[in-house]
This record gives C-alpha cells, structure tokens and sequence, in this order.
C-alpha cells in the first residue's frame, strides 16, 4: 500500500512517520485526532477535540482518500448465520468540497412540549472523557447528554439533564443524529447466505489507523533495508522520489 504523496513531500512523509510513532501507544479517538493535527495543524491544539463527530469524521474520510484512495473495503460477519461478507466503497460520498479547519459545536435548541434545552453536538472531547470501562449504554448516554446539554428549563424552572424523561432523551438523540449523520456511521448489510438484513457500525478512525499503521512499517522496512545495503540516512531515504527508492530496492533485494 503506498500513500500518494509527491516526491518533493519528503518532508511530510517524516512528519507522518513522526506521528505514527507518537501516537502508537495511543487509543483510538487519540490516533484520529492526531493524525488529522499531523496533516492539518491548527493554531489550538484542541480545535480538532472540540469538533463534532461527524466532522472529525468527514475529515478521516478525505484523510484516507488522500492517503491511499478513496476505495474501502470491510470485512463482516453475519450475526446469524456468520457467513463473512467482504465488500468496497468509496468514501468520497461522505465529504464534499474544499478541506475547512474544523468547527466547534455550535449550539441547537430543541423545544418540546414545556421543555427548552439548549444543546450541541458531541465532540471527541466528550466521547474520551466517558469512562471506557462503562459498557452500560444508559450510563454512557447520561455522561453524554450531561456533557452535551448546555441548558434545560421545564414548565420556566431551571432542570438538568438528568431530568430529561426518556422520551424526551431519545428525541434529543435524533436531533443530535440528525444534525451530525456521520457521527454513528452504520453501513446496511445483507447477508446472501440467509438474506439477514442489518446495519454494521463502521469505525473510519480505526480503520484508518490501520492502512496508516500498515503504510509506516512497509516505508521502516525499505528504509532499513537501503540503509543496511548502502549506508545511506532515513532523511536521504525519505527524500528519494518512491521510483528511484523502488530502483535500489530491487538492486539491493537478495
């Protein structure tokens, strides 16, 4: 796999590779966000935290386009009968238009009944403050909404968010789906097996993470190899065009 970069951008492939190493020991929404800080810094450090999921998203996906093209390809298992189901697409159908610093989450209003909340999109930031060993999905919902809601008032009275009734909560999620679509990307599956039809959850930081971690260890694995037939330093290495660093490593492969 090789990441389509210009021969001149041998700076950028060490900034990568230095993220890469970073970020190795990292979680998952960790390694996103440092990737996307690696090859679009901003001034705040904490602009890309504080962006909506499905921004963050958005940006993984022009990411990984840019890196290595924009076709995907998945791997399931279907929970009936467990028939694995291999398929591809292309994910430039989730990002349009020019690269945009990322934004943070403006606030919404949501008005129901004798209820007003004043709300925004969930962040990274709120997703990696949850506890990751809570797997109880009520409590995971709370912490957010605890987060996410910036202000209720009920019948004119001030009310938290753990005052919401669970209709209400469940209403406040659409509307946060709504708003930010890509923020729980589910893919429509049906197995041809036993025509079991269902959505699969799709994890574009981690899937990046992977093509990326893969890409890193191959460049390594060249640069040792013409180091150790040449002598030659990784920035020398780096800075030959992938042409002329293909050439040596087949004069140099045994």
């Amino acid at each position: 796999m090789s990441v389509h970069v210009a021969p001149s951008e041998a700076g950028f492939q060490r900034r990568l590779l230095g993220a890469w190493e970073q970020l190795h020991g990292a979680g998952t929404d960790a390694r996103a966000l440092g990737l996307l800080q690696a090859v679009w810094p901003q001034p705040d450090a904490q602009a890309w935290h504080a962006a909506p999921l499905g921004e963050r998203d958005a940006a993984l996906f022009r990411l990984h386009a840019a890196l290595f093209g924009p076709q995907l390809q998945t791997l399931t298992h279907c929970p009936d009968c467990g028939e694995a189901l291999e398929s591809q697409f292309d994910c430039r159908q989730f990002f349009a238009g020019e690269a945009a610093p990322p934004a943070c989450a403006a606030p919404l209003q949501l008005h129901e009944q004798d209820w007003e909340i004043d709300f925004r999109l969930p962040s990274s930031a709120d997703v990696m403050a949850l506890d990751e060993h809570d797997v109880d999905p009520a409590l995971l919902v709370a912490a957010l909404l605890h987060r996410c809601v910036l202000h209720a008032r009920h019948d004119g009275h001030d009310a938290g968010a753990g005052e919401l009734p669970p209709a209400l909560v469940a209403r406040l999620e659409e509307r946060m789906s709504a708003h930010d679509p890509l923020a729980d990307l589910r893919l429509d599956v049906t197995c041809p097996a036993c025509a079991t039809e269902w959505r699969a959850v799709f994890d574009i930081g981690g899937y990046l993470w992977e093509a990326f971690d893969d890409w890193a260890q191959d460049l390594l694995a060249e640069v040792h190899q013409l180091a150790r037939g040449y002598g030659w330093r990784e920035r020398d290495i780096l800075a030959l065009s992938p042409v002329r660093r293909r050439f040596y490593l087949d004069l140099v492969a045994p």
